[in-house]
């Protein structure tokens, strides 16, 4: 069958490499998959017979504006679909799910890959009440997809009945290949003994909190930031302003850092909020402890079983503080088993499969 993704860029960012990870996989079982851009950024390669089709709109698309871009998408999926037509096309940033709340036709899929519930929690009861309201008209009708069940339960609390169908299914991870990319050298000069962070540098990640536990561990491991974004001068700034700038360091984005994950002692995600985190996931394939704050959503169903030990009910830098310090002289061994059982590219790669027949689409 023929699948679509309808994403804004392809930048090196959770969603896309996901995205084209899964367009990857759906490829490899024989189905034909297309990705559809907003704009023409790309970073990340192209996975073999997966085609690249970009609307050329450069800028940011707010959702009162996003109407006005129903009639190109709908112009460039005619001309894609002149020689076979999509079964189902999944939207996976917010930009594309506004564009595919205007147009009535069910393959066009809600995908939601963040949750709301840090931000929805913090907002006063008007702005809640505006909040719901939206976001029923935004789904309304739509086969909705969750990558986590924590996404899906808030989904389910403030827009009931407004969708046509809600259904969870994770993110999937090539096992083999990530193993494969980790066994490269770093094409970074590393430690010999690191904590690393991957991901972009914005406030959901906060990683100001990420260095006061830093601050405030009695080893003297540094930390190796991994990523790029509008807060890196002020993770510097506070770096010095603790005094641990010696041992703080902070890299790009790069297109393997999975050599990076497997060498460090630990990864460390102190995160507001979160959907599915892939990071999480992809230092347990490795090998690599992780600790994680117990934010909405996604580390508490990751963290399960003999892996619940990682997850820190506290944004409290002290008490993580403590946790990494014991988690440093504890001889960890991690049965990955678990993790591919549950994420595994075959079984999520079926899981989208018999989502589209189940829906009919």
């Amino acid at each position: 069958m023929r699948i679509g993704f309808f994403l804004r860029d392809l930048k090196v960012e959770g969603v896309q490499v996901v995205t084209l990870r899964l367009a990857e996989t759906l490829t490899a079982m024989g189905h034909r998959c297309d990705l559809i851009t907003l704009n023409s950024d790309q970073e990340l390669f192209l996975p073999n017979n997966v085609q690249r089709h970009n609307m050329g709109i450069e800028k940011y698309i707010s959702y009162k504006d996003a109407n006005k871009y129903t009639e190109p998408y709908l112009s460039l999926l005619n001309k894609i679909e002149s020689d076979e037509p999509f079964r189902a096309v999944f939207s996976v940033h917010g930009e594309t799910n506004d564009i595919i709340s205007f147009i009535n036709d069910k393959r066009f899929v809600h995908c939601i890959h963040n949750s709301d519930e840090h931000s929805y929690s913090n907002k006063g009861w008007i702005k809640k009440l505006k909040f719901k309201r939206k976001f029923k008209r935004k789904i309304k009708n739509k086969h909705v997809l969750c990558v986590s069940q924590g996404i899906r339960d808030f989904v389910k609390k403030h827009a009931a009945g407004s969708y046509c169908s809600i259904s969870t299914i994770y993110n999937s991870f090539n096992i083999e290949k990530i193993n494969r990319l980790a066994g490269s050298e770093p094409i970074y000069p590393l430690p010999n003994d690191y904590i690393v962070f991957v991901g972009r540098l914005e406030k959901q990640k906060n990683l100001l909190l990420l260095l006061d536990v830093i601050s405030k561990m009695k080893s003297n491991i540094p930390l190796v930031i991994i990523g790029q974004g509008r807060l890196e001068e002020s993770i510097i700034q506070r770096a010095r302003e603790l005094g641990i700038q010696e041992r703080v360091v902070i890299y790009p984005f790069c297109q393997n850092p999975y050599s990076i994950i497997k060498k460090a002692k630990i990864l460390a995600l102190t995160s507001l909020h979160e959907g599915l985190p892939t990071v999480l996931i992809e230092a347990l394939i490795l090998g690599t402890p992780v600790v994680s704050t117990n934010c909405p959503t996604g580390p508490s169903e990751i963290l399960v079983d003999d892996f619940k030990k990682y997850l820190v009910d506290s944004y409290d830098a002290e008490i993580i503080a403590k946790r990494v310090d014991a988690l440093l002289l504890d001889n960890v061994c991690i049965n990955t088993e678990t993790i591919k059982n549950k994420f595994g590219s075959d079984s999520i790669g079926k899981k989208y499969i018999s989502f589209i027949q189940e829906k009919g689409l």
